[in-house]
């Protein structure tokens, strides 16, 4: 088949020159349904030529394709339609928006990723192997490149140079050398018997370069890499800095010989990929112990905020829609001329690729619609982390009540401000920021429908919470009235909170007069403590950046994980630095 085709159809799908990726057998194409265009798919197209050349390939392709037919796993590529023509086969396969993992972190910072987020898509490759491994598979080419994701779920791919075996998965059995060398076990590049240890072996390697940016050894030829591996001790960069359990699992991966690697039971039994799980249950135990209104609602915040703290994925969630109207627009824009040839035709129209062009600038421009709302969603999210992170530290801070409950009402109603603001956004008709016909897609996209309903779901989390720190407030200002110590800026907090039984959450003049003044109260009276301790430090550059968040989230690709990550990895004296960069003048105790 010549390059110059533009589409193609295979009985009921449509097949467009748009390499995704190349696999052993062949390459990966996107295509959709012929009846409903808005369906996409991914397409392998595989000569058959080929096997005629090595019958070993046959085999293979086989073995393939009974793999495929057989899984069916969130976490493993799903196959859903297999067909033959006279030159070719096409395996048509899930179609994953997001690309690959190799790329995914290709366009981060440092090309790497944040270490919550390469465990989040490590637990999603191991629900995979678990399903591989009851079916005893060996996938032998694991790597980023073999990873895609959509929708934020990562999904194993290419089973190019997969086997089944019949003995135990544990034992070693003498089987082709074949993959990828800087990802292959030591056996395997050693032409020695391996067992499925091996996929544990590239599963480490790829874990430890999506967290470092790098892989763990290299070299500039075969043999050179070879001796590396064999002879230098695995080890780990001090920057980025990473946890203790995420190196000692590398490690238990990375073992030369097969008998000291961990096992695959091992890797699924892993505390941490069970982290989350044993911080959330403790949490949810204390809930239902806990008798007093506010303690509820914190500590339910507290569970969503562990789970929903960085929305990362809907950005990506676009794609979908974009390549939607890309290819309804291959249909709509002038009349298709095709060729038949058997199931085969080719779909040859001018218009259509200059129609194409103008998807694309459409495309940029929905893309940075998503950038924009979920960045400030972040934005919005990263008040509440600042709240739960006053309440967590009041015992060592000791606020007066007045000022403690003060502090965390403007914070949390400047959340919700945020919020509402993303919301009123969404019910607009025209938007005056965006081209009216791309806005109007935008509003009739199935991404769309998912962000809207995160903001939904954010928005009436945060206004649970904040009623009851509302309550909690109305509460200390009544005791402090029967005491006859209130302030003339308490009164102003009073009528602030009567401003939102009124109007909801609108904001009134002089609500980021009072915000910015009581956040710089605080500020001097935690700096007065003059204390050493990494938290508490911590706590003024996150209200300082409370005061001016733009000047700290620049842009809307900002990646608030790496954020989160490298902040509180900060020494006391990187913390006095930012500080000293915003203005902040500190007591420094030596």
């Amino acid at each position: 088949m010549q390059d110059t085709w533009l589409t193609k159809q295979v009985t009921k799908y449509i097949v467009i020159n748009e390499k995704l990726s190349c696999e052993a057998f062949g390459c990966l194409y996107k295509g959709f349904y012929k009846e409903d265009e808005t369906k996409l798919i991914a397409v392998k197209m595989v000569k058959i030529a080929v096997f005629g050349e090595n019958p070993k390939l046959l085999e293979l392709f086989k073995q393939e394709i009974a793999i495929l037919q057989k899984i069916n796993h969130p976490n493993i590529i799903r196959m859903l339609d297999i067909i033959r023509t006279i030159n070719y086969v096409y395996i048509i396969l899930e179609y994953c928006a997001d690309g690959n993992l190799k790329k995914y972190i290709a366009k981060k910072k440092e090309n790497r990723l944040s270490e919550v987020e390469a465990i989040l898509f490590l637990n999603h490759i191991v629900e995979g192997f678990k399903v591989l491994y009851q079916n005893k598979i060996i996938h032998r080419n694991i790597k980023p490149g073999n990873i895609l994701l959509h929708q934020g779920i990562a999904k194993i791919t290419d089973f190019s140079i997969a086997c089944v075996i019949d003995s135990d998965m544990n034992a070693p059995t003498q089987l082709t050398k074949m993959g990828t060398p800087l990802y292959m076990a030591p056996q395997i590049l050693q032409g020695k018997p391996f067992s499925s240890k091996s996929d544990i072996w590239s599963l480490g390697v790829t874990f430890y370069e999506i967290l470092y940016g790098r892989v763990p050894w290299e070299a500039k030829d075969f043999e050179s890499f070879f001796e590396n591996v064999q002879k230098q001790p695995i080890s780990f960069p001090n920057k980025p800095v990473r946890s203790n359990g995420v190196k000692d699992l590398i490690t238990k991966m990375l073992q030369l010989e097969e008998s000291d690697r961990i096992s695959w039971e091992e890797v699924f039994e892993s505390q941490i990929l069970r982290k989350q799980e044993q911080f959330i249950q403790p949490d949810f135990i204390n809930l239902f112990q806990e008798k007093d209104e506010l303690g509820q609602s914190i500590l339910i915040n507290k569970c969503y905020l562990d789970q929903y703290l960085v929305a990362r994925y809907l950005i990506q969630d676009h794609i979908v829609i974009l390549e939607k109207q890309k290819e309804i627009a291959l249909k709509t824009f002038g009349e298709v001329r095709s060729k038949s040839i058997n199931y085969e035709q080719d779909v040859n129209n001018e218009i259509l690729l200059r129609n194409q062009q103008c998807e694309i600038k459409r495309k940029t421009a929905m893309l940075k619609y998503y950038n924009y709302f979920l960045f400030e969603r972040n934005v919005a999210f990263f008040f509440n982390f600042v709240v739960q992170q006053i309440i967590q530290l009041q015992q060592k801070l000791k606020l007066p009540n007045d000022n403690y409950y003060g502090l965390l009402f403007f914070i949390a109603k400047n959340q919700l401000i945020h919020l509402e603001r993303v919301n009123e956004q969404f019910t607009k008709k025209v938007h005056e920021k965006f081209n009216q016909e791309t806005w109007e897609r935008f509003l009739q996209s199935e991404e769309f429908r998912k962000l809207t309903q995160l903001i939904q779901k954010d928005l009436k989390q945060s206004l649970d919470f904040f009623q009851q720190i509302s309550k909690a407030f109305n509460k200390t200002v009544d005791i402090e009235l029967l005491k006859g110590q209130i302030s003339n800026k308490t009164k102003d907090l009073i009528l602030e909170i009567e401003n939102f039984y009124d109007n909801s959450i609108k904001v009134n003049e002089g609500f980021y007069h009072l915000y910015h003044e009581i956040i710089g109260d605080n500020i001097k009276q935690i700096i007065n403590l003059k204390s050493q301790e990494i938290d508490i430090n911590l706590l003024i550059l996150y209200l300082s950046i409370c005061l001016n968040p733009y000047e700290e989230f620049k842009e809307i690709n900002f990646d608030f994980d790496i954020f989160y990550e490298q902040t509180v990895q900060h020494k006391l004296n990187d913390i006095y630095g930012r500080l000293q960069q915003k203005g902040v003048k500190l007591i420094i105790v030596i």
